[in-house]
């Protein structure tokens, strides 16, 4: 049995936001499966943030206070911005 439930987590990708809508879907489709067992628990935990949250770190320039979660917000970005080149 598969550790992650891939419905679960791809409903979870789902925002209330077209903005985080636009940046944590394509990264789960492109980046998930090639992350860490570690990587994607982070991934996980980021999600259980709320949008407010979300936005305000991808597009606000705010800090997340787990530093993990940090890491992975900046992984995002630079993978969304790899994607715009």
């Amino acid at each position: 049995m598969d550790k992650y439930n891939r419905l679960r987590i791809e409903w979870d990708c789902r925002r209330g936001m077209l903005e985080l809508d636009k940046i944590i879907m394509p990264f789960y489709k492109e980046h998930f499966d090639g992350l860490t067992e570690q990587q994607k628990d982070i991934f996980i935990r980021l999600l259980s943030a709320t949008d407010l949250q979300l936005f305000s770190w991808f597009f606000n320039g705010s800090r997340s206070e787990d530093s993990e979660v940090q890491t992975m917000v900046e992984e995002i970005q630079r993978c969304q911005q790899m994607m715009i080149k």
